[in-house]
């Protein structure tokens, strides 16, 4: 199924974002310690692309005429139901940091940011992938 180009222009948002973020080269944790605004920067820049997997997920429900889920990771569920996504339990993950972000800002775990940074990257590629070839 081919989505509309709202959905392209999103994933383009996204995939700057994640092209900003390696850019940075976060390949220290003592690089994103000692660096407040490369911290907030990460932070906000992995929100927006996270912002945008939900955005997604709920404009093909509705493309699809499915009734969206009451949280975020119950949309990307039914985008697995769908056949969409292979799995939502990474992007499930990804939601849950971003609800943490959101609404615990005041104190987020730098070390999982940085894992984040190191070992969740590629998911945003996958969702991409994904998506498009859905």
């Amino acid at each position: 199924m081919k989505y509309n180009g709202i959905i392209e222009k999103k994933l383009r948002v996204m995939e700057e974002n994640i092209s900003d973020i390696q850019s940075w080269e976060i390949s220290l944790y003592q690089h994103l310690k000692e660096n407040s605004m490369l911290q907030k920067a990460t932070e906000r820049s992995l929100q927006i692309s996270i912002e945008v997997m939900i955005d997604i997920s709920e404009r093909i429900l509705a493309l699809n005429n499915v009734q969206p889920g009451n949280t975020a990771s119950e949309n990307m569920k039914k985008l697995e139901d769908l056949g969409v996504i292979k799995s939502a339990d990474n992007y499930s993950d990804m939601v849950r940091f971003r609800n943490f972000i959101v609404h615990r800002y005041e104190k987020i775990d730098l070390e999982i940011l940085y894992s984040i940074v190191r070992n969740k990257l590629h998911l945003f590629r996958q969702f991409s992938d994904e998506i498009r070839s859905a």
